[in-house]
């Protein structure tokens, strides 16, 4: 299988993961799939983790990609460490309730400028 394969059929299954369960699941699957050995590629994910975190760190005060380095970092390490794991998983149940809630308040406001707009018309 491919590097490109094997970067779909991840993705694929971190999305069809249920919310606040994907990421532990996907790091124990992982290393059911692995085994638990001790190699050079959990080393280097981890090592170029820790990189990422430190790069979007230095940069993240610039208008641009620091905050995703760290987060890609964090995925990185997430995949060696399931304690990060359970920590993605609660941030990103926490990230959803806090984007529907603002959705929710934006769809409000637009329904009620709405309503306002069509009493002024004359």
């Amino acid at each position: 299988m491919g590097f490109l394969q094997t970067v779909k059929d991840n993705y694929q299954t971190l999305r069809e993961g249920k919310p606040g369960e994907r990421f532990r699941g996907y790091v124990h699957q992982r290393r059911k799939r692995r085994g638990g050995n001790f190699t050079i590629g959990r080393v280097l994910n981890f090592g170029g983790g820790i990189a990422l975190i430190l790069t979007g760190l230095a940069i993240g005060w610039l208008p641009g990609p620091g905050g995703f380095l760290a987060i890609i970092g964090l995925a990185l390490i997430a995949l060696e460490l399931p304690f990060i794991a359970d920590i993605l998983d609660r941030t990103e149940v926490v990230i959803r309730k806090l984007l529907n809630s603002v959705k929710r308040f934006y769809l409000a406001i637009v329904v009620k400028c709405r309503r306002l707009t069509a009493r002024s018309k004359p």
